[in-house]
């Protein structure tokens, strides 16, 4: 999957937008950079981006963390690890779509025991769930149904290594409401692949200007066009 021109002016963009800021130092700092391809979509009362995200699109992401963060779970076997705020956050493109930046992130590790599979799962989200306040969410499952990819719940040291998963989803929702007062809800799933180097490395380089756009409030908090 090879970034279009229109990715390629929006990591120009936000880049210029990025270079002006600069943020606290991270101890052990990590990039993630998922990508993949929806499979389904589902926008209410109607679709406000006009058909720019269908089934086929591809899908890029930037998730920045930190792995000396605290693991919250007492079980041996399943570590929940959670940061909030800037420089940490998720953010998404999708086809030629900017997705709200998420600023609070978690990422769960399970080692399946007893022959039951291991997970790598991330959640991030913008907002407070319920009500009709303006609320995004994203969550990727990587599933081993073998139970091999983990010996431990330790918080990997970067990219899990995606061919070891069977089970390679994301399901990205959100709600807002609209320059009409029209309450929009809508939901992308997929399907996670690969990233070639050079698409990972450009999604990462434009999506870490979101983010740091974001920390300044000019950063759209609505799903926004790049073209």
């Amino acid at each position: 999957m090879i970034p279009t021109s229109t990715q390629r002016a929006a990591a120009a963009v936000v880049l210029t937008a990025a270079a002006t800021l600069s943020g606290p130092v991270l101890a052990d700092a990590i990039t993630l950079n998922f990508a993949g391809t929806v499979t389904q979509t589902s926008f209410d009362p109607f679709d406000p981006l006009s058909g720019a995200v269908v089934a086929g699109s591809p899908f890029y992401s930037y998730l920045n963390f930190d792995t000396n963060a605290a693991d919250a779970a007492a079980s041996p076997n399943l570590g929940s690890y959670t940061l909030s705020g800037f420089p940490y956050g998720f953010a998404a493109v999708i086809g030629p779509v900017v997705f709200p930046v998420m600023s609070t992130v978690n990422i769960s590790i399970v080692d399946g025991v007893g022959g039951g599979p291991d997970q790598y799962s991330v959640f991030a989200w913008e907002g407070n769930a319920g009500g009709l306040g303006d609320y995004f969410s994203i969550s990727i499952l990587l599933q081993d149904d073998s139970g091999t990819a983990f010996s431990n719940d330790v918080l990997p040291p970067g990219m899990p290594e995606l061919s070891r998963f069977s089970l390679r989803s994301f399901d990205l929702t959100g709600q807002y409401t609209d320059t009409s007062n029209t309450f929009i809800q809508y939901e992308v799933q997929g399907n996670l692949t690969v990233p070639e180097p050079s698409t990972a490395g450009l999604a990462a380089l434009a999506l870490f200007g979101c983010v740091a756009t974001a920390r300044v409030g000019r950063y759209s908090r609505r799903p926004t066009q790049t073209s």
